[in-house]
């Protein structure tokens, strides 16, 4: 490169690059190289930009990327104008050569592999579009259209087209934190790009890459959740009829196809794990919750849960076929986190949808196996399975009920208190903790009952003291 490195991404970069020391170095050489403060100087970050854009350099692109990851260093990258030079990039200029333009940037995006250079740039957008105060700005420039057409063509890897799909989300789709403000003229403009998404097919596009096993499908599941839930009825209507919905439960569903996958291989190979389950899964618990989690308080001014057309939306997560797939789910091992979301969807389904599946002795088997892990989502299900089927039904169908309430005594959580104040009041056979339909009281104290005369003589051991102090106690 003719340019010389800027000395804070000479500094990062020596960093990013530096080998472990070997054992008994000096403490001195061991000291990994300090990394650049939370916002450079304003030289430092145009000449960074200037280098990026002149030279075409990767790395110089990547760390203005890193930069934008904080409001501050975004918005201080934009205050030297590196925001408006990198839109620029994107959208066709360049300082080499003649030409350029959009049309030249559409004409790449269609028939170019994507360079290192132009997806740091795209990286870079990508992490300035998450902050409100610079959404707008990226999203009004019109580079909406070059990133269409990239992530609609079928040349570019699966890792652009992941990063195409996040940024559809973000320009797309306004904060609801700005669309809590309610400035019209601002939605009006969100509203524009996303019938802009609609006619190129980015919808359907997106849609599509949610089912897959690619590395798109967590972020397309994730561009789904955004644009329903800040988008409107025509965005909506799009996601309804290019089944949105069932390529993400048919993406959840994939979590048990790769536990088969996974116990079929005997070999040592070690396979990169599936993520695109628990992002469906998630994007659907965003759905279903979207009433709540705060967009209430914001006086959020569309009411996705009443609007018929949101709830034929998430009508297929709410058949009870969904909700048993779900259930069966929670038999998967090895991808806790993939599961809770599918607990949490659960959950959201009956508090906030009134849709229940039926109450099994297998369901409440695996609640108490997440139990004893310290599941706060397992129990505030219970809880919400509790109210709903009443505590007789719900803690007959768990069993054992001396395990039940040793689990959930490891919490400090309201639901679990209320549930161990419910166990406290049922009375349940004194050997094996069952609540049969008829218990047996003890025939001598009349203090303790038991499902049948086999655990009764297995509990006297135990019991016989207690039981011969309170026979000789005076009425």
């Amino acid at each position: 490169m003719g340019a010389a490195l800027p000395a804070g991404l000479s500094s990062w970069m020596q960093s990013s690059c530096r080998r472990r020391q070997p054992a008994g170095a000096s403490s001195r050489n061991a000291a990994p190289a300090p990394r650049p403060p939370g916002v450079p100087s304003a030289e430092e970050l145009r000449d960074t930009w200037l280098l990026a854009v002149q030279e075409e350099d990767a790395a110089a692109a990547g760390y203005c990327a890193r930069i934008c990851e904080s409001l501050r260093g975004a918005e201080a990258f934009a205050a030297t104008d590196g925001l408006d030079a990198f839109i620029s990039v994107a959208m066709g200029q360049s300082t080499k050569g003649s030409g350029g333009g959009l049309m030249v940037a559409l004409a790449q995006a269609l028939m170019m592999d994507m360079t290192a250079f132009k997806e740091a740039v795209f990286e870079t957008l990508c992490a300035a579009a998450h902050w409100p105060s610079l959404k707008g700005r990226i999203a009004g420039s019109g580079v909406l259209g070059v990133i269409t057409a990239t992530l609609l063509s079928p040349r570019h890897p699966a890792s652009v087209k992941a990063l195409m799909v996040r940024l559809c989300g973000l320009l797309a789709a306004d904060s609801l934190e700005a669309i809590s403000l309610g400035d019209p003229r601002r939605a009006e403009e969100f509203a524009k790009l996303r019938g802009q998404l609609i006619s190129s097919g980015g919808v359907k596009a997106i849609v599509s890459l949610a089912a897959t096993e690619g590395l798109a499908a967590p972020a397309a599941a994730t561009t789904v959740a955004q644009l329903a839930c800040a988008g409107d009825t025509a965005i909506r209507s799009e996601l309804l009829q290019a089944d949105a919905v069932p390529a993400l439960l048919r993406c959840v569903a994939r979590m048990s196809e790769a536990q088969s996958e996974e116990t079929a291989d005997d070999s040592d190979v070690e396979m990169e794990e599936d993520t695109a389950p628990e992002a469906a899964a998630a994007a659907i618990a965003r759905l279903l919750a979207f009433e709540g989690d705060g967009c209430q308080e914001m006086t959020y001014p569309v009411a996705f849960i009443t609007a018929p057309l949101c709830e034929e939306l998430l009508a297929p997560v709410l058949q009870p076929s969904a909700l048993k797939d779900f259930c069966d789910l929670l038999h998967v091992s090895g991808k806790r986190r993939a599961v809770e979301q599918v607990l949490r969807c659960l959950e959201l389904a009956g508090s906030r949808h009134d849709a229940w599946p039926p109450l099994e002795p297998e369901l409440c088997e695996d609640l108490r196996k997440m139990l004893v892990f310290r599941s706060d989502v397992a129990a505030n299900y219970l809880q919400a399975l509790h109210g709903h089927y009443g505590a007789k039904a719900t803690l007959r169908c768990f069993g054992d009920l001396k395990s039940l309430q040793r689990a959930l005594e490891a919490y400090s959580l309201p639901s679990a208190s209320a549930l161990l104040e419910s166990l406290a009041a049922t009375q349940a056979c004194g050997q094996c903790g069952v609540i049969p339909q008829n218990l047996m009281a003890c025939g001598r104290c009349g203090q303790i009952a038991y499902c049948s005369r086999e655990c009764q003589r297995q509990h006297w051991k135990l019991h016989k003291q207690a039981c011969s102090q309170k026979k000789e106690e005076p009425a």
